[in-house]
């Protein structure tokens, strides 16, 4: 599999380089948004791991470029994810917040890849996800820790993603954007459910 990385710390991605390349990816890199693009143009990449802040391109248009080659992409943010990152259209396959251990990200990237290659559909408070593609019909784009929260509530499982609110909050602005009456409410002595908003 090839896999572009992006960052501009460069000892930091050369080591993770390294890292996967032990796990027996093609790992091409990128210092800034100039080389993510002439990279995703000379078609390098099978999923990209893109740091939020690269100079030289703004992170719309690289994003934009990712989205159009229907890339998997995980974008490694200095700070919380937020409802607002969430809810752009600029959303990702999945964020990490900087720190964390090399395992870490090897696991989300497993996770990642196997929900891209999956030909699953997850129907959901009224919402149609092609879990492949991270969005439902609509257009309007899934993390894979959104999806995975959608799966949990269907099946009545508990789920464990941090941070909560911030998913919760920004699939609850999903469902009101497509017009739709589910929403995830906290119910004392249950958990988290999926309900008709006016019942």
């Amino acid at each position: 599999m090839k896999l572009l990385m992006a960052a501009p710390d460069r000892d930091l991605l050369m080591t993770y380089k390294k890292l996967f390349e032990l796990d027996s990816y093609e790992v091409t890199t990128a210092f800034d948004g100039t080389q993510v693009v002439n990279r995703l143009s000379e078609n390098t990449a099978d999923f990209v791991i893109l740091d939020r802040t690269l100079p030289r391109v703004d992170h719309s248009v690289v994003m934009k470029l990712i989205h159009e080659k229907k890339l998997p992409v995980i974008v490694l943010l200095r700070r919380k994810v937020t409802p607002q990152i969430l809810l752009s259209s600029e959303t990702a396959c999945s964020y990490m917040n900087f720190p964390f251990f090399p395992g870490e990200l090897k696991e989300k990237v497993a996770e990642v890849r196997e929900m891209a290659e999956c030909n699953e559909m997850l129907s959901a408070g009224g919402l149609d996800i092609t879990v492949k593609d991270f969005a439902c019909k609509e257009g309007v784009r899934f993390t894979c820790e959104e999806i995975n929260v959608l799966k949990a509530l269907t099946k009545n499982e508990s789920f464990d993603v941090r941070p909560i609110s911030s998913y919760i909050n920004s699939l609850n602005n999903k469902f009101e954007r497509l017009k739709k009456s589910a929403r995830i409410k906290y119910i004392m002595n249950e958990g988290y459910r999926l309900v008709n908003e006016y019942e």
